[in-house]
């Protein structure tokens, strides 16, 4: 019987980014155990077989171990001389990341992102939509969190991915919509898609002015991804809390209510007699 799949997790312990694979390898229940090659040497027991008798490196036992996942900059020739003689297979970060993400479309994540309910916006919006994206990130506070479900999607922060020297798109194509663009107005947010600029809807304006620009761009993302525009508003409904947005109604710039017609005037309470000739009034 074969032994159940665990990594040998060759990086220096305090390698920027680490606390992030650290948290893949646990979502994904992956057993490993790390080796610092600046304090650490791993060398098997003399004249015993990896099957049947554990790995040890200095005197901690490290096994059975089904294969190595290397850092970017860990020496790779000392340590294949050590590994891959025994038959385990040895690879870097990058490829083990394109391997679990060949059949996932892959998100990037910029650096400076904006958070709701303590995701990242795109990873929230995916999700209240139904698309159960796997998520990767690091909080405000430094803390990494790594969510998997069952969706193709993956969210993976770009300056993480970038430690990992990937140097092609992670992950198969994905089929992205009309592009969706954006513009700000004095009363909120517009979006648009296609050349055309086909108008999709209107947001107000976001509560946090600086954080904007950032939130819109994650919102046209999402429309790319083929959100609808329902789903985009209901997920982001805790934001204003007092609000009803529809489509087609501006929220009026004094911010305590929707107008009821485009120049904000007052409907008549009584009833109309002749619907088609009430805009003439």
């Amino acid at each position: 019987m074969w032994p159940r799949r665990k990594v040998l997790f060759i990086a220096a312990s305090g390698a920027p980014g680490i606390e992030g694979v650290r948290s893949l390898f646990k979502e994904l229940n992956l057993e490993y155990s790390e080796v610092d090659p600046a304090i650490s040497n791993f060398s098997p027991l003399p004249e015993q077989g990896w099957l049947e008798n554990p790995f040890g490196y200095e005197h901690e036992e490290i096994s059975p171990v089904t294969e190595g996942i290397l850092w970017p900059d860990v020496d790779r020739d000392h340590w294949s001389a050590q590994v891959l003689e025994q038959g385990i297979p040895l690879q870097t970060v990058a490829s083990f990341l394109h391997t679990i993400l060949e059949d996932e479309i892959v998100i990037r994540l910029p650096k400076k992102t904006v958070f709701i309910e303590g995701y990242p916006l795109i990873g929230h919006i995916l999700k209240e939509a139904g698309f159960e994206p796997s998520i990767l990130w690091q909080t405000n506070e430094g803390t990494w969190k790594c969510e998997r479900k069952l969706g193709l999607i993956w969210i993976l922060p770009e300056t993480w991915l970038a430690e990992f020297r990937v140097e092609h798109t992670m992950g198969r194509a994905a089929k992205i919509g009309i592009d969706a663009c954006w513009e700000v107005r004095e009363w909120g947010i517009d979006f648009y898609q296609g050349d055309g600029k086909t108008y999709i809807g209107h947001l107000p304006r976001w509560p946090n002015l600086a954080e904007e620009c950032l939130a819109a761009d994650a919102i046209a993302q999402c429309l790319n991804l083929g959100v609808s525009w329902l789903d985009i508003k209901l997920a982001l409904a805790p934001i204003w809390t007092d609000n009803i947005m529809t489509d087609n109604l501006r929220w009026n710039n004094h911010g305590i209510g929707w107008n009821a017609g485009a120049s904000g005037e007052k409907l008549p309470s009584e009833a109309v007699d002749h619907v088609e000739d009430w805009w003439t009034c």
